[in-house]
Parts: structure tokens; C-alpha cells; sequence
């Protein structure tokens, strides 16, 4: 899917008007990932959303408020399609293997949107804590991860690991070649090879001492 083609934020149909709000997270999406946050004004936005500066004020406070909620709706989407793809009577090995599948595919379908949450230095531009995009979380991706891995030390799936060592392979491996696809330095979409890193995930994790 290309760029332009990405309804990232808001699945709705072609015929659909968007809203206002809808039109200026939109477009702010937009310009933060192609000429970049500092780079990017409230008059791009105003000019690009085609709503006046003043609507862009009556809706958000400021352009850091708007970077901050496309952040905060990204990674809350994010964390929604991971946790749908966790079948609770699966094994762990059935559920490691579509949580990497579904990062995967999150990305390659939700491409601009990517480019915002895994390329951007957030740090630098939100005084918010950024809140940790593949922490556990209380939320209902944490709490069916957490039964699943430990049903899964319980009956011998896999070791004890470490929750750092842990997030590291079963999120930092696909999230390595998410960012390389984004940067445009490998040119196999994500869901060509997704089969492949899920295995490998789950083969390291086998293989993890604590």
C-alpha cells in the first residue's frame, strides 16, 4: 500500500467526509513524517487539512498536542491489533508466532502511520513520558501476553526468560526490519518475510537462558 493511500487513523469509506479534527490529525500525520515535526508549522497543517488556523486552536491546544494524540491513538491502535490476534487456547508458540505476524502486518498496512511511531524521535519533540510502545502494559494486550507466557513456562515451552530479553526478541526483531523497510533499505514487504521472522522469534526464544 502506498503512502497516499494509507487511511492510518480513520478506517472509513472514500465517500466519507472527514471532520475537521479527523482533517487536521490527518494531515499534521502527514507532514510530521514527509518534511518532518520542527520543520512543520500550524499554517502547513492549516493549509494541508484545509482548515483555518483558528479551528486548528479550537481543537487543539498546540502542535505539540497534536503530535502527542497522533502518538497516543498510533500506539493505542497498535497495541488493539496485537491483542486481537492472541487466540487465549492457543500454545505460545501459536501466539508468539501472530503477535510477530501482526506487528508485521500492522506496519506494512498502516505504512505513514508507522513511519511516525517507529522512525520519530518523540523525546525530542513531546515533554510528555513517551509511554514504552512494547512494554506489557495493563492493558488487555498485557493481560492476554502475560497468561499466555506463563501458561507457556509452565508447561515447559520455553524457559524462564528475563521480561527484557523477552521484549527484545519478540519485538525487536521485527521491529529491526520494520524500521529497515521504512528507511527503504530492504525492499521485501513485511508480509512476505513475516512467516520467517515469526519462527525465528520463537526459535530464540527456545533457545533464551534466563
Amino acid at each position: 500500500m502506498t503512502e497516499g493511500g494509507d487511511n492510518s487513523l480513520h478506517q472509513k469509506s472514500p465517500e466519507a467526509e472527514l471532520g475537521p479534527r479527523e482533517r487536521i490529525l490527518e494531515a499534521a500525520l502527514r507532514l510530521f513524517v514527509e518534511q518532518g515535526y520542527f520543520n512543520t508549522n500550524v499554517p502547513d497543517i492549516s493549509k494541508s487539512s484545509r482548515c483555518s488556523v483558528g479551528s486548528i486552536y479550537h481543537h487543539f491546544l498546540n502542535k505539540e498536542e497534536i503530535a502527542r494524540l497522533l502518538y497516543e491513538d498510533g500506539m493505542s491502535k497498535f497495541r488493539a491489533a496485537l491483542s486481537e490476534a492472541i487466540d487465549p487456547a492457543a500454545s505460545l508458540e501459536q501466539t508468539i508466532q501472530a503477535l510477530v505476524i501482526a506487528f508485521l502486518g500492522f506496519a506494512e498496512s498502516h505504512h505513514l502511520l508507522s513511519r511516525y511511531l517507529w522512525l520519530a524521535r518523540h523525546n525530542e519533540f513531546l515533554n510528555n513520558k513517551i509511554t514504552r510502545p512494547t512494554g506489557v502494559g495493563f492493558d488487555e494486550l498485557g493481560r492476554r501476553l502475560t497468561r499466555s507466557v506463563k501458561k507457556g513456562i509452565r508447561g515447559g515451552e520455553i524457559p524462564p526468560v528475563k521480561a527484557q530479553v523477552f521484549w527484545t526478541i519478540v519485538f525487536g526483531i521485527p521491529l529491526t526490519y520494520i524500521r529497515d523497510w521504512l528507511d527503504g533499505y530492504v525492499a521485501d514487504p513485511p508480509s512476505k518475510i513475516a512467516p520467517v521472522l515469526a519462527h525465528a522469534c520463537w526459535a530464540a526464544l527456545k533457545g533464551a537462558e534466563s
